[in-house]
């Protein structure tokens, strides 16, 4: 599966779970990057926001997605690909 299907698919995936996600590319800033910097999920008012770095490349994006949804249990129960699940499953060992 190409980076961009996975990207999609933890998209949906991320959303179909309750979390708004923002897309705003993050000004550069090279002495403070940092691979983790893709995304930073936040909780306003009740709710989850994930603000997701567009320009950062997909497979740092793919892991902010990851991260946000590891240990979610509204996909548990759920059929998700094996290759996406198993992002899912190594973020939360990370």
């Amino acid at each position: 599966m190409d980076a961009s299907r996975k990207l999609a698919m933890l998209i949906d995936l991320t959303e179909s779970v309750g979390i708004t996600i923002r897309k705003k590319p993050v000004p550069e800033n090279p002495s403070a990057h940092h691979p983790d910097s893709a995304g930073t999920l936040v909780r306003l008012k009740g709710k989850e926001i994930l603000f997701l770095d567009e320009s950062a490349p997909a497979a740092e994006q793919i892991a902010a997605l990851a991260r946000a949804l590891c240990n979610r249990e509204q996909i548990a129960q759920r059929f998700i690909p094996p290759e996406i699940r198993s992002l899912i499953e190594r973020a939360n060992d990370e």
